[in-house]
């Protein structure tokens, strides 16, 4: 169901790949919100997806999809109408939606914090040459695109468009606070995610085992991983959620982001090592897209290519407390001065307002 914030100078439109229990609009859209209220900016969301039809069966998710869908996009000629500003987060809708959300109101921004036009999960889904034509559609219909700090996503959407901004996360610093120091001895190695993405965890667990075995004070702790075991590694693996995001990010001493280098791969956005820094401790990445940006090597983290270089890197944090913290200290610093949700939020408001206010 849409969602309002009554406020009426400038009236926007969200339409979201999902409600808030998604990341990539919980962090793209829903964190705006109030400061568009505080702006004046009057916000009507409708997530074209919900995340909690996951947990129906494929019959009832299927029928309960298309109902969904269509009262939807019922809605959505009328908040095109009414509203100054549309702003498409990450969804590709048909190109007969497309044409009509145009001819109703030209000020169209798109959001895209992904490689989307690889993505490819199940005969469900669009083929990657019918996403590719839709991203392409919806980009040269938009008044301006946001992407991410990332050449590789900025690259494939300058092929469409010059009108291009570039927003990183954004990370709310206020939410995300630096942890305070442990009563217990134990160093916990930690990474965030969600079962999805817990293969990219594998190519490590070798070096989880050497670790384990020369460190027995060293817990990996997985949050929102799928379940696995891993013979002989102190390993705890938490359920994700929401609530508990903070609290378990405040368990870390040291936070991890694995990835194989690939197209899709290359377009992530790090929003992991983001995290990580906000709550003040190291990070060891790959050197796979933005992480090679975010990573400052022996500032505030390392990147890693090899078993033996993950291992290596984890073992000088590990050691070193005082190194932890002054990491962890620079990694923060740099999150707040460039990649905060403060930071953020006023290149989109003036861009909302730059858009809202030019004629169709």
């Amino acid at each position: 169901m849409e969602k309002f914030i009554i406020y009426s100078d400038m009236k926007i439109l969200f339409l979201t790949a999902g409600d808030a229990t998604v990341a990539s609009s919980r962090i793209r859209v829903y964190q705006y919100v109030p400061y568009l209220q505080r702006a004046w900016i009057r916000c009507i969301i409708i997530p074209i997806t919900n995340a909690r039809q996951e947990h129906k069966s494929r019959t009832w998710k299927l029928i309960k999809r298309r109902f969904n869908s269509g009262i939807r996009y019922f809605k959505i000629p009328f908040y095109s109408i009414v509203c100054d500003v549309v702003f498409i987060q990450k969804v590709l809708l048909p190109i007969g939606i497309q044409n009509l959300i145009r001819t109703l109101n030209s000020n169209i921004v798109f959001d895209f914090d992904d490689a989307i036009w690889l993505w490819y999960q199940s005969c469900a889904e669009p083929s990657s040459a019918v996403r590719r034509r839709l991203l392409r559609h919806t980009i040269e219909r938009s008044k301006y695109v946001i992407t991410l700090e990332n050449d590789y996503l900025k690259k494939f959407a300058l092929k469409f468009t010059r009108n291009i901004l570039m927003v990183t996360g954004p990370v709310d610093c206020k939410r995300l606070f630096p942890k305070r120091e442990k009563e217990n001895k134990n160093i916990v190695i930690g990474w965030i995610g969600s079962p999805p993405n817990t293969p990219y965890l594998k190519p490590l667990f070798n070096v989880f085992k050497r670790i384990s075995e020369n460190h027995p004070n060293v817990i990996i702790e997985l949050v929102g991983a799928s379940n696995l075991k891993i013979e002989g590694v102190n390993l705890v693996i938490k359920q994700w959620c929401l609530d508990t995001e903070v609290e378990n990010l405040h368990d870390f001493d040291i936070g991890i982001m694995p990835l194989p280098d690939d197209k899709w791969t290359r377009g992530k956005g790090g929003y992991k090592l983001l995290q990580y820094m906000a709550v003040g401790i190291p990070c060891i990445a790959s050197p796979v897209g933005i992480n090679s940006i975010l990573i400052r090597e022996d500032v505030n983290g390392y990147l890693a290519n090899s078993e033996d270089e993950w291992y290596e890197k984890l073992e000088i944090l590990i050691k070193n407390r005082v190194l932890r913290e002054s990491m962890g200290a620079n990694g923060r610093k740099l999150v707040e001065e460039q990649y905060s949700l403060e930071a953020a939020v006023p290149k989109l408001i003036k861009l909302v307002k730059r858009v809202g206010t030019k004629q169709p």
